[in-house]
Parts: C-alpha cells; structure tokens; sequence
C-alpha cells in the first residue's frame, strides 16, 4: 500500500480470476417454461384488448396473467442463471397455474358465449376473448405437463 498526502492507494495484485460459464442444456423444462411464459403474455395482451368480461372474471384474468407473468420471468431467469428453484416449489407453482388458468380460460369462455349480448354480435372483442380463454385453457394443460415432467425429474 502507499499512501500519498492523506489518500491511500491500495495496489492490486494480479489475480487469475476463473469464472465458470455456465452450460445450459435446453432441456424440456427449460421449454415447457418458456412456452409457459409466452402463452401467459399472449394472454396478457389478449386480455388488454378484450376485457368485457364481469367483475369477478377481469379480477381473477388479470390476477392470473399479470401473477403469473412475473412469477414465470423468475423462475425462468433462475433458470438461465443457472440458479434452479426447489423441485417441490416448482411443482406448487405449477399445480396452482395449472388450476387457475383452466378456471380462468373456462369462465371467459363461457361467460362470451352464454351472454347474449356477446353472442349476437361478432365482434372483434369476442373472438380475442375466446381467443384468450383457449390459450388459457392450453397454458392450463401445459402446466399440468410441467408438473408430471418436474416429477418425474
């Protein structure tokens, strides 16, 4: 160290410094979660363009897209920093996604074809609306996938 009028320098030592990179394998998990995480913003975005739905529904669809989508980009950028979460969590995850976009993808379904002011008109509001409750529907299915693939893991 050397000391100069009160500031002190501080000289560094050379250092071989090794940094590990990282392999990523692309496995289907890494797949199933980021076809996960594509659908759960299709659906965000499908859900902007066409929120008719009643109260009970827009709060369960936008606590669903926009929960989901945030909990997804963590998982998903554990993932890339090579950080995996626990298996059990990630099942916990899952199982409740799974439930929740079924649910959600059912009820805009059924809420834009029983309703007959929905029904009689063919709007472009409806079709992006059926629209997003088939792909919740599948993000639902791909989710319980992601379950059996992670259990079995």
């Amino acid at each position: 160290m050397v000391q100069i009028v009160g500031v002190q320098l501080i000289n560094f030592e050379k250092k071989n410094y090794q940094f590990k990179t990282a392999k990523m394998a692309v496995s289907r998990l890494s797949i199933g979660k980021f076809l996960e995480l594509i659908i759960t913003i299709t659906c965000l975005t499908l859900h902007y363009k066409s929120s008719g739905e009643s109260q009970h529904t827009l709060l369960l669809a936008s606590g669903t897209f926009v929960g989901y989508t945030i909990i997804l980009v963590g998982l998903f950028a554990g993932y890339l920093l090579s950080t995996p979460i626990n298996k059990r969590i990630d099942i916990f995850f899952s199982l409740i996604g799974c439930v929740l976009f079924i649910a959600t993808g059912a009820l805009i379904i059924q809420e834009w074809n029983d309703d007959l002011i929905h029904s009689t008109f063919k709007t472009e509001a409806r079709k992006l609306a059926l629209t997003k409750g088939g792909l919740a529907i599948v993000n639902g299915i791909i989710f319980f996938c992601d379950v059996i693939f992670t259990f079995r893991d």
